[in-house]
């Protein structure tokens, strides 16, 4: 009875472990932030989640992986250490959202646009890296 117990408190744990790594987020907020932290952590397999299911996007985000891939352990560091600040937020509509942001590493004011498809949040990829005010020097 009490191992039938610990089993039963051990599949509990692993269960709601999985369902918190598996939530989305559910605002056009959330996604952005999201998408902004893990990109900055150099988390982009979770970042990655979050971008729209598009091939040019994900072309797009392998380029901007392997451009961060390429910065000195020192600047991924302090990307790692940078805190982000929304400065505006944007609804274009009902479905799209423009969040203009800065981080304190940067300190480069930059856009990302997410879009609701098939009532999910993502990230337009292609927008962002069409913006003029991110470089990848």
């Amino acid at each position: 009875m009490k191992l039938s117990l610990q089993i039963l408190s051990l599949c509990i744990v692993i269960f709601s472990c999985n369902n918190r790594d598996a939530k989305r987020p559910t605002t056009a907020t959330e996604t952005g932030t999201e998408f902004i932290r893990a990109t900055l952590d150099g988390n982009f397999k979770a970042a990655e989640t979050l971008l729209l299911d598009d091939a040019q996007n994900k072309s797009m985000f392998e380029s901007y992986k392997n451009y961060y891939e390429r910065r000195s352990s020192q600047e991924k560091q302090a990307y790692k250490k940078a805190s982000y600040n929304i400065n505006t937020l944007t609804d274009v509509n009902d479905t799209t959202t423009i969040i203009n942001y800065s981080n304190s590493y940067m300190k480069q004011p930059m856009n990302i646009k997410v879009v609701r498809r098939n009532n999910e949040w993502g990230i337009d990829f292609k927008y962002t890296s069409a913006d003029s005010s991110i470089t990848t020097n």
